[in-house]
């Protein structure tokens, strides 16, 4: 009896760790997502030197861009980007009254150099065909496609991004809808501020959709178009919208890039259209050595005042070790007949 009971007690000890185990291996383990961590920076600058026209300063440093940004991306579904840049955050105010006519104002200027937030998105891939973005986002109209295609950022901006024919980034909600590789649509609803001003007191909106489709290898065409209500109840304020095309075509030896903009009731003032032509192209000899050419047609009209000018940009870039670039140049408006030479260097990390 006695063996009986102690045998009977082992056989259970046995039973029980046994299934304990089992229901221990059984549990089901939260799923810790796997964080790739990304820091990056941009550095941009130059100097210059007056060759013609009237031109203050002559000569001077300049800063262009001061950029740092992180990502943390998990699990490739879930991603989330913080950017930080500097520029003068004050510029440019005008007043009018009720009939539009301009008062003066006095305001203080700001630094060139204000760190401010560039980028802070939240983006969401529930499938391969579908992304959900929220947060401050970059501007589809010309700085996530236009700027990374040009690929002289550090020497000069795009010219959409040079005129404000859109604000580089602003806060909002975004969908892009992506078809294996060949074509991507981005609808965005944003504030229209951009990332220095609060909304307006309207709430109005800014409603834009851009179209990329890549047909073939190295090819893009992309059509963009937005419009934004006017939230002033000014006599003159009438609603904003703009449209631009832009095709490009590269390889491994040269790409070449042209791109119309047209932003019709600018700064949301009746008969105030402007709009430009901006066409470039580049030829890399070798891994460290490329020449580029670049133009540019600039039209404004406001009323009865018309603004015409052409750009014409020439230089080198050398790359001496990878992740640093700078590059000789010249440049040329024919309004004012201003001439520039210029010298950019730029690091990226």
């Amino acid at each position: 009896m006695i063996k009986f009971f102690y045998s009977t007690l082992i056989l259970g000890t046995f039973l029980m760790g046994t299934f304990n185990g089992n229901a221990q291996d059984s549990i089901v383990k939260p799923h810790t997502p796997e964080i790739k961590h990304t820091l990056f920076g941009n550095i941009f600058s130059a100097y210059y030197t007056k060759l013609q026209g009237d031109i203050k300063p002559k000569s001077a440093f300049e800063m262009p861009t001061a950029l740092l940004g992180y990502s943390a991306t998990f699990d490739n579904k879930l991603k989330a980007t913080l950017i930080y840049d500097v520029s003068r955050t004050t510029n440019n105010i005008s007043v009018t009254d009720t009939a539009g006519n301009s008062l003066s104002v006095n305001y203080n200027e700001g630094s060139k150099y204000t760190v401010f937030l560039k980028m802070a998105e939240i983006k969401y891939s529930p499938t391969s065909f579908l992304d959900l973005r929220m947060g401050q986002l970059l501007n589809t109209q010309y700085l996530t496609t236009q700027d990374k295609f040009w690929g002289y950022r550090y020497v000069y901006f795009t010219f959409q991004e040079v005129h404000r024919y859109g604000v580089p980034a602003d806060f909002g909600a975004q969908v892009d809808l992506k078809y294996r590789n060949k074509v991507l649509n981005q609808i965005s609803v944003t504030n229209g501020e951009g990332p220095f001003r609060h909304q307006d007191e309207n709430g109005k909106f800014v409603y834009a959709n851009n179209l990329e489709v890549y047909p073939v290898n190295g090819l893009i065409m992309k059509i963009y178009a937005d419009f934004s209500p006017a939230s002033d109840t000014a006599s003159v304020a009438k609603d904003r919208s703009a449209v631009s095309a832009f095709v490009g075509y590269k390889t491994e030896k040269y790409r070449i890039g042209a791109e119309y903009n047209k932003v019709f009731n600018y700064g949301y003032r009746q008969n105030s259209d402007y709009y430009g032509f901006s066409s470039f192209g580049s030829y890399m000899f070798n891994s460290k050595f490329d020449v580029f050419l670049r133009y540019d047609y600039i039209y404004r009209s406001a009323t009865l005042n018309v603004y015409k000018a052409h750009l014409f940009i020439v230089g080198a870039q050398y790359q001496p070790i990878k992740n640093f670039t700078c590059s000789l140049n010249a440049r040329s408006l024919s309004s004012g007949e201003k001439m520039m030479l210029y010298f950019n260097v730029g690091v990226k990390f």
